[in-house]
């Protein structure tokens, strides 16, 4: 069961949720696109909550789809975290229904990325968390607000296989911009799957793909992003899942450990081409260290107002979360 309440202002439009684990908000604009292309959907039960944001491209309807497919009861959470397999499965189901959406209903080759955190409140008092990736929007876990280095908890953290076997090679060297391990106080970051990325640019020219330009790289000159849902002119029927030039399947983080108070922060690349994740993961740990209380809605609205003054071109979307075992909400519920 999930509580909503709205906020907005002429630009900005905030969300606040809160559920038994947890408390989150949503904040997101239009900014200086001429169309809003983002959707997101928070389900939940009693111990785990699953969020889920898409950044839409070539419309807005690969975007609206998904996040009702994944925030529809057969893909709600269930007493525990779903298997890596049956995540895979899940993108894949989507993905076939997306494309049969777009055929029937004639609206082209519209594409989403999409970024989940999937998480689960466990016994000893810990959070278990699944952050899973198609494409370049971003999930940031962060350190409670109270916690300080020299007394931080030991969280763990697994890679997904392709990434861990790119990460053990000998002669790979991470820029700034693309480390699973940001620093203080961010935990991990999921990795952004763009077409120049040497793990990505591999799949597209098996495929028969090019990749053309640098830092901003396109396949085919074309798309920006070389996983996605949907997209469905740069995918062909003959070939993998795993072996096309946009493939659906997601990468997943699995992190354990995660102390009261930490906080989850998914946002779509509108934020991240204003932000790096370690200013981001500091921008809001700062506002929660000077006011505990403070609305997680006023926090990413803020986030966006950074963006947008930073002259970010694109649809902003924010999705804030942190973990607790929330009082008012057990207690709401139980009257």
């Amino acid at each position: 069961m999930v509580a909503a309440s709205t906020q907005s202002t002429s630009k900005i439009q905030a969300h606040s949720h809160c559920g038994s684990v947890f408390r989150s908000a949503v904040a997101e604009t239009q900014g200086h696109r001429p169309s809003y292309e983002d959707a997101y959907a928070i389900t939940s039960e009693e111990k785990t909550v699953y969020f889920w944001l898409f950044d839409g491209h070539r419309g807005d309807c690969a975007s609206r789809f998904a996040a009702e497919l994944f925030g529809s009861p057969e893909f709600s959470p269930s007493d525990k975290l779903p298997s890596n397999r049956r995540i895979c499965r899940a993108f894949q189901t989507v993905d076939n229904r997306l494309r049969d959406h777009l055929c029937q209903s004639n609206l082209g080759n519209a594409g989403s990325t999409a970024v989940g955190a999937l998480v689960a409140h466990e016994a000893d008092g810990t959070f278990s968390a699944k952050l899973v990736n198609c494409g370049d929007s971003r999930c940031v876990v962060v350190r409670p607000p109270g916690e300080q280095s020299e007394e931080a908890a030991a969280i763990q953290v697994k890679l997904p296989e392709s990434l861990k076997s790119f990460c053990e090679a000998p002669d790979v060297e991470w820029s700034k911009d693309a480390s699973w391990l940001p620093e203080w106080p961010a935990v991990v970051e999921t990795i952004d799957h763009k077409p120049s990325m040497c793990f990505e640019r591999a799949r597209i020219e098996a495929a028969g793909g090019t990749v053309c330009g640098g830092r901003t790289a396109r396949l085919d000159g074309n798309l920006a992003v070389s996983r996605s849902l949907g997209d469905f002119d740069f995918k062909n029927d003959k070939r993998p899942v795993a072996e096309q030039k946009v493939s659906c399947l997601p990468d997943i983080y699995e992190v354990s450990g995660l102390p009261e108070g930490s906080l989850l922060l998914l946002a779509c690349d509108g934020l991240w081409d204003a932000m790096s994740t370690e200013e981001a993961a500091q921008f809001v740990r700062e506002r929660l260290q000077r006011n505990p209380p403070m609305e997680l809605a006023d926090i990413a609205h803020d986030l966006i107002d950074f963006s947008l003054n930073a002259e970010t071109r694109d649809n902003v979307t924010v999705l804030l979360a942190q973990l607790s075992q929330s009082q008012d909400v057990s207690e709401a519920e139980a009257e």
